[in-house]
């Protein structure tokens, strides 16, 4: 009986160790874009990471310094709307970003979205690299092509 649970308990080990991926390690990068081309993306069902930000924001420049450190190493891209380039008022930017990410509501606003749609977001109470690095693996955003 004991072996019979060693084995199970083996090739339950087996499965767990094989369910990850291999994660690209060349440099990641940050692509700066519109309202307009976000727009543009989502009804394309294109697959991208989205960050709203602000100039002024230190949270958003807390990320940048994160991300530049981080993205050395990893192979994640991130599309970046800096609001203060946009022509709108800020109500009117809020409103086109939340037709589309309806969840959106203070900067940095981070997302993944698949399929035309938001699959996921980054919660932007505390980001650290451990809470980044966790949801890039969650969504495998830096999965080898």
């Amino acid at each position: 009986m004991k072996k019979r649970w060693m084995a199970i308990f083996l090739c339950l080990l087996l499965l767990t160790g094989c369910s990850g991926y291999d994660r690209d390690d060349s440099p990641g990068q940050i692509i700066y874009i519109t309202l307009d081309d976000m727009k543009a993306m989502m009804e394309d069902k294109k697959e991208f990471v989205i960050a709203f930000t602000q100039s002024l924001c230190v949270y958003c420049q807390n990320f940048h310094e994160l991300f530049s450190e981080y993205s050395k190493h990893h192979h994640v891209v991130i599309y970046e709307v800096l609001l203060d380039n946009e022509l709108g008022t800020p109500s009117q930017n809020r409103a086109i970003i939340q037709e589309y990410f309806p969840a959106f509501d203070t900067t940095p606003g981070i997302f993944y979205a698949k399929d035309g749609k938001v699959y996921d977001q980054l919660s932007n109470i505390k980001i650290t690299e451990e809470v980044f690095d966790n949801w890039v693996q969650k969504n495998q955003l830096d999965k080898k092509e």
